[in-house]
């Protein structure tokens, strides 16, 4: 089985995302993380938003497995903290809103599903990457929840952030993501809405597999 969790930043998709591929027992891709990962290294490497081959031409190696996903460069693995950062974050922004580099990643993550059982983690995973996807969630939430979220995770992680410059910049990312002329941020046509504004975890996720449940009983009897 295929599934699409699609959703904005810190709505909850990958915790979600992770968790049923834990459930399930089949791979998940989380690619937020690819992204952030070119903008990484766009960064660091001084690479120009223009000059998309060069970031192509960068050795990534990205591995879906059960709960998790790993990426490699050519150094290794980079610490997940600094793929986290705001900085990276809006980097990874403004590399989705540029036309050859979002149709270049989404056919990069074409190849890496292929015909495999996955769990599909993202802002295009139902709509771009994998519209062929049996079951497709969009995960969703009010801003100033997402905002807590990410203050929450950062702050974990050992970052000194702000809540109200982390809110503003999630409004920002919104609205530029859903005003792009090009794979303008929205849920797939045949998306079950979840929101998770004020729900623990552990609802999402038995709202989420009851949704999985039904497709696959559904399937078996048809």
């Amino acid at each position: 089985m295929k599934i699409a969790i699609d959703g904005p930043s810190a709505s909850g998709k990958s915790t979600v995302a992770k968790l049923i591929s834990e459930k399930l027992g089949i791979p998940y891709l989380e690619t937020g993380l690819v992204y952030r990962t070119f903008a990484y290294l766009s960064l660091i490497k001084e690479i120009s938003l223009e000059n998309i081959d060069a970031l192509f031409s960068e050795k990534i190696e990205v591995i879906p497995k059960v709960g998790k996903t790993v990426i490699k460069i050519e150094t290794g693995e980079i610490p997940e903290v600094e793929l986290r950062t705001e900085e990276v974050g809006k980097r990874a922004s403004q590399l989705g809103a540029i036309p050859e580099f979002r149709e270049r990643i989404n056919s990069f993550f074409r190849q890496i599903i292929g015909n495999n059982q996955i769990v599909v983690e993202g802002r295009d995973a139902g709509t771009h990457i994998m519209p062929e996807a049996e079951v497709k969630i969009f995960i969703t939430a009010s801003p100033e929840e997402r905002a807590r979220r990410r203050y929450e995770q950062l702050r974990n992680l050992g970052a000194e952030v702000s809540y109200e410059e982390i809110l503003q910049k999630i409004l920002e990312r919104d609205k530029r993501d859903m005003e792009r002329p090009l794979y303008p941020f929205r849920p797939a046509e045949d998306a079950i809405i979840v929101d998770t504004t004020g729900k623990e975890i552990e609802e999402v996720l038995r709202e989420i597999l009851e949704i999985i449940y039904e497709h696959s009983e559904h399937s078996k009897s048809t």
